[in-house]
C-alpha cells in the first residue's frame, strides 16, 4: 500500500540511466586509442542523441497546455545552456590537449 508517485519511479530509472551512462563513457575512453577517436566518436553519438531529442521536443511542445508548455520550455532552455557549457569546456580541453601534444 505505498503510495509512491509515477513521477518518483521515472525519476528514478533517469539517475539509473545518467549513472549507467556515465560510466559507460569513462569505461569507453580509457579503451579508445586515441583522444581525437574518441572525440570524433562521442560528437557523432552527441548528433544522433540531439535529432532524436528535438524530434521528442517537438512533439511534447506540441501536445502540452499553456502552463505545462512553459515549464517544458523553460526544461529546453536550461538543457540548451548546459549543452552550450559543456561544448565550451570540450573545446577548450581539445585546445588545451593539442597545444600539450605540440610542445612535448
Amino acid at each position: 500500500m505505498n503510495n509512491v508517485p509515477a513521477y518518483l519511479d521515472h525519476l528514478k530509472k533517469l539517475a539509473q540511466d545518467y549513472h549507467e551512462s556515465h560510466l559507460s563513457l569513462e569505461t569507453r575512453y580509457r579503451e579508445t586509442e586515441s583522444a581525437e577517436e574518441f572525440l570524433a566518436e562521442i560528437r557523432k553519438q552527441e548528433a544522433a542523441l540531439l535529432n532524436r531529442l528535438r524530434l521528442v521536443q517537438q512533439e511534447l511542445l506540441a501536445s502540452l497546455d499553456h502552463e505545462a508548455l512553459e515549464k517544458a520550455v523553460e526544461l529546453c532552455k536550461i538543457f540548451d545552456q548546459i549543452r552550450i557549457i559543456n561544448q565550451f569546456v570540450v573545446q577548450a580541453l581539445v585546445e588545451m590537449h593539442s597545444e600539450t601534444s605540440v610542445t612535448v
